[in-house]
């Protein structure tokens, strides 16, 4: 990653992506960033959304039954830690996720995102929640990848889902970037070497088809359900020390072939509806640069 795109991620218009930018590709500590992390907290967006929250420590539920995975997923991108007003969200997600596991639905997308953005947020430190973590990295497939529960009470020998394995590598990742390492975590990567990341396992198929914007090798931010951004399925893999595999070049060149002349990323899709904006669809965003650079890091670390 240029300077040039380095000094545009630390500008202070963005205290969110600053604050990430110093801490998970510069290397500053949380003490060393600790002034930025104070206007990390006065953000508009983040005021906004904890004066939604009810009497209860809650969110109403405007989005059905991903609506918690979308505020815990904004203020984790926001930058936010561990923090009293989440608590109690937290332990209500928590209840959710381990009632889940009883009946054996720890499974999926929503799981392993939620899982994320807990992890993100520094909640891992929660013997509960490493708890879940562990019972989830144990619901991987024979192929290494991960599958909902619908889909395997029709057909419990199918191979995973690509759209839940991207939600498990994303966890895997941030679950490194914050000190440890689920179980079969080589498997869970080697999923996508082995078809050269976004192709069908026989490779006879890209998946680059349907509505451009939520395509799977398109830059769509943030991460929910279904529809997951190119860049952080690749900033993932190159956390999780695959950055250098020669079955990561087609996915470096993908990438790369949307820079501009500065070497930022455009916005290509995002939620119509969610807590907070993070862009204008068509433009350059700092988010999708942001998981460029953080990929390319690990990448010429060469780990």
């Amino acid at each position: 990653m240029n300077n040039s795109v380095m000094d545009w991620l630390l500008e202070d218009n963005n205290p969110a992506i600053k604050y990430r930018t110093m801490t998970k590709i510069s290397g500053l500590s949380p003490v060393e960033s600790r002034n930025i992390y104070e206007l990390v907290q006065r953000q508009k967006p983040i005021l906004r959304m904890f004066d939604k929250q009810d009497e209860n420590g809650l969110w109403r539920k405007d989005w059905g039954v991903h609506n918690g995975l979308r505020y815990l997923t904004a203020f984790a991108e926001l930058g936010m830690q561990k923090d009293e007003r989440l608590d109690r969200f937290v332990d209500y997600t928590v209840a959710e996720l381990q009632a889940a596991e009883k009946g054996n639905d720890l499974v999926g997308c929503s799981s392993g995102l939620t899982l994320r953005a807990l992890v993100m947020l520094g909640y891992h430190e929660r013997t509960d929640v490493m708890d879940l973590i562990k019972k989830f990295s144990k619901k991987q497939l024979f192929d290494g990848g991960f599958m909902c529960k619908m889909k395997l009470e029709k057909k419990p020998e199918r191979k995973s889902c690509y759209k839940a394995t991207i939600a498990g590598v994303l966890l895997y990742s941030e679950c490194k970037l914050n000190g440890f390492l689920p179980q079969n975590t080589d498997a869970l990567v080697n999923y996508f070497l082995k078809r050269d990341v976004f192709y069908s396992s026989d490779k006879a198929t890209k998946f680059d088809e349907g509505r451009f914007g939520w395509r799977l090798v398109d830059n769509f931010f943030p991460a929910e359900p279904m529809r997951m951004g190119f860049m952080q399925t690749v900033a993932a893999l190159s956390v999780l020390g695959a950055g250098n595999s020669p079955a990561m070049q087609e996915a470096w060149d993908l990438l790369n072939n949307r820079k501009d002349e500065s070497g930022r990323l455009p916005l290509d899709g995002t939620l119509s509806k969610q807590p907070c904006t993070f862009g204008k669809v068509g433009a350059e965003n700092k988010w999708v640069t942001f998981y460029a650079a953080l990929a390319e890091k690990y990448r010429d670390m060469n780990y």
